[in-house]
């Protein structure tokens, strides 16, 4: 499983846009990635 995939599995419910923040600053998550996480939860509410 890729940190994108547990990403979509765990935002929000147990990650929240913090966690994204720091992958990204690790490289382990794109911001293009992040974006589309966070943009796509905040669609389907």
């Amino acid at each position: 499983m890729t940190v994108f995939e547990m990403a979509e599995r765990y935002y929000p419910r147990l990650w929240g846009v913090t966690r994204l923040e720091v992958l990204v600053k690790a490289g382990r998550l794109t911001e293009e990635e992040k974006e589309r996480l966070v943009k796509g939860k905040e669609e389907a509410e």
